[in-house]
């Protein structure tokens, strides 16, 4: 008997980046595979990265076309109206949360659920209780491996650690955006403003860069940045985007780590794109717009990478002289990343997909 494979894809499109490797694989090990999509974004992304693949698009009843990378259909609306296809497949693979209402409303008749992080980072979501209602966790590195153990949410045997799945999707060659020579800065805030530096700092950095001639600055805040940050982001991105200025609030660029490979220089608060970063060492610098004691936190571990700033002004300072810096924090950023990723044998990807080929078979032969 085939096994039968959900790939759901109903949270924003930059999660598919951490799934759609691992389905690939999948497919080609004869695995039928079905991905539920919910926005033209998705489609686009599966079409581009697994062809393969393209036969089992299968467009949910919310299907959002000719809408911003940033807007979904509602999750659980999204999920409910999907249900048809859930109870058609043995498993479903996916890099969100929301799916575990499943386990709930279905119970015994729920598909076995296998869950990919989407992402590496450090803040207290990325150990979120409901990542134990999975049959299945594949995370990226011991860090988290021994974060979900040590907490309770997950026993060992339910976790293995297979890499950063997203790295086997990189497109080959990354855009020089600015082909001037100058180093440039990714500014990356998070989309939460409980967390993120851009409502108390966003202005007053985006005022100095304006006035940097020397450097280039990418602006590119987490895409699900919302509400009157997202509103301050537009009207800065109209006022100040000039010829060393880039502003992206939502593209494929992104989301597929070509500005985290192209950029010289990372500049941001507790997005877990820092790790995407550093998959080669290089110098970051850390916004501390909420006066956090971060030290001895586990969720600010990755500001051992870089300064910290605890101002627009020191920002720009600690920029400034980040290049310089660095060689005091590579071997943090090394070993944090060595932790956080794991070095896979083959592609982090074919090593997902062999975890989960056996999972599968061994749940079918017990019934």
């Amino acid at each position: 008997m085939t096994a039968r494979l959900l790939v759901l894809a109903i949270g924003e499109a930059h999660q598919l980046f951490h799934v759609l490797g691992p389905a690939l694989h999948l497919h080609r090990m004869g695995i039928q595979v079905n991905c539920l999509v919910s926005t033209h974004w998705h489609e686009q992304i599966v079409r581009m990265h697994a062809p393969e693949l393209g036969t089992g698009i299968i467009r949910s009843a919310l299907m959002f076309t000719n809408q911003p990378l940033h807007k979904c259909p509602p999750r659980l609306l999204n999920l409910l109206l999907g249900l048809r296809a859930v109870l058609d497949c043995d498993a479903i693979l996916t890099p969100e949360r929301t799916s575990t209402l499943l386990r709930r409303v279905l119970g015994k008749r729920c598909p076995k659920l296998i869950h990919i992080p989407h992402g590496a980072g450090d803040r207290a979501k990325s150990y979120d209780e409901r990542i134990g209602m999975n049959d299945l966790v594949l995370v990226a590195g011991t860090k988290d491996r021994d974060m979900l153990v040590h907490r309770g949410i997950l026993s060992g045997d339910k976790c293995h650690v297979v890499g950063y799945c997203k790295f086997d999707l990189l497109p080959a060659d990354v855009p020089d955006y600015f082909d001037n020579g100058l180093p440039t800065v990714l500014y990356n805030p998070h989309f939460d403003d409980r967390l993120s530096s851009w409502p108390a700092f966003g202005e007053a950095i985006i005022s100095a860069f304006s006035q940097n001639a020397g450097m280039n600055l990418i602006c590119a805040p987490h895409v699900r940045m919302r509400g009157r940050s997202r509103q301050l982001f537009e009207r800065l991105a109209s006022q100040y985007s000039g010829a060393n200025m880039r502003f992206d609030g939502g593209s494929l660029d992104s989301i597929n780590m070509n500005y985290t490979r192209y950029a010289d220089i990372y500049l941001g608060d507790v997005s877990s794109q820092v790790y995407e970063f550093l998959r080669l060492p290089k110098p970051c610098v850390f916004a501390n717009a909420h006066a956090v004691d971060w030290q001895a936190d586990e969720h600010y571990r990755h500001w051992r990478y870089g300064k910290v700033a605890n101002s627009a002004e020191d920002v720009v300072a600690r920029v400034a002289s980040a290049i310089d810096d660095h060689p005091d924090y590579a071997p943090a950023q090394k070993q944090g990343f060595d932790s956080a990723i794991e070095k896979a044998a083959s592609s982090p990807s074919e090593g997902a997909a062999s975890v989960i080929h056996e999972f599968l078979g061994r749940e079918l032969r017990a019934g």
